[in-house]
């Protein structure tokens, strides 16, 4: 990896109570000596755990993420170097995800190829957790990770909600095409994405639902553009004696993430 000479980093694997070799590896990379890597273990399985314990240990002023399955292109940092000190104003960057492995499913990728300024009509689709920096100060004002975004409980929007905080408190996040990562996922069957799906879609049920509670009238209209296509698109299938078992599945798994979050804000409300 290229990475500018007079650039101060460090690389920070946060080993979030893995069952594999990950310590030791770091270990014999800290020998070599050829990497600034730092070991860092968070018990709480999570990525919302995860991130949040490499934040608190990372002492920079610019904060880059990828995961476990991603390897980053060669020229990661510097491009990342070259955003941030093009624009004093960017509060945060996503960037290009491509696949790593062709016989993968071609999903949780980002090929746009245009530098586009961040909305939040494009929350669910632009930036992802797994190619995403800010700066130090994003956290110091928003806050770090939700983990009841983990993945664990089913809820696969850390990330999302994390964009969607930092985006309503006013900073300017942009998708950059050259700043790249290779996605190494994995996955190639239909029940895999099909699975994976699940995940993102009760992940966006718990995330209308938390904003929804905290009274966020924006996140209520896109909550109801999402669902009353959904609800009209069943009625119509019904009214013509059609299965609406597409729609009612989305529906499903919205509703399921909407209500485990209350649940979980109910559990927090109690301690």
């Amino acid at each position: 990896m290229s990475v500018p000479a007079d650039l101060e980093w460090e690389l920070i694997v946060v080993d979030n109570n893995s069952n594999d070799d990950t310590a030791k590896l770091v270990r014999q990379l800290q020998r070599n000596g050829s990497l600034p890597i730092r070991y860092v273990f968070e018990k709480r399985q999570g990525l919302g755990f995860a991130r949040n314990q490499g934040i608190s240990a990372a002492k920079g002023e610019i904060l880059a993420f990828t995961d476990d399955d991603c390897i980053v292109d060669a020229k990661w940092l510097c491009s990342i170097r070259r955003e941030f000190l093009a624009d004093p104003n960017l509060g945060g960057l996503g960037g290009k995800i491509e696949l790593y492995n062709p016989k993968d499913k071609p999903t949780t990728i980002r090929p746009f190829t245009d530098r586009i300024q961040f909305s939040s009509a494009q929350l669910f689709y632009l930036v992802a957790g797994c190619n995403m920096i800010f700066r130090r100060e994003v956290f110091d004002i928003v806050g770090k990770f939700d983990p009841d975004f983990t993945g664990c409980a089913g809820l696969v929007a850390d990330d999302t909600d994390f964009i969607y905080r930092v985006h309503r408190q006013g900073f300017r996040i942009i998708y950059s095409p050259e700043v790249i990562v290779f996605h190494n996922h994995g996955r190639r069957t239909d029940e895999q994405i099909r699975e994976l799906h699940k995940g993102y879609l009760r992940g966006r049920g718990g995330f209308y639902c938390k904003h929804v509670l905290a009274g966020d009238r924006h996140v209520l209209k896109m909550a109801y553009w999402e669902i009353t296509p959904l609800l009209k698109g069943c009625l119509k299938k019904v009214c013509f004696l059609q299965s609406p078992k597409e729609e009612a599945s989305v529906i499903a798994h919205l509703a399921t993430g909407a209500a485990r979050e209350f649940m979980n804000r109910c559990r927090s409300l109690s301690r």
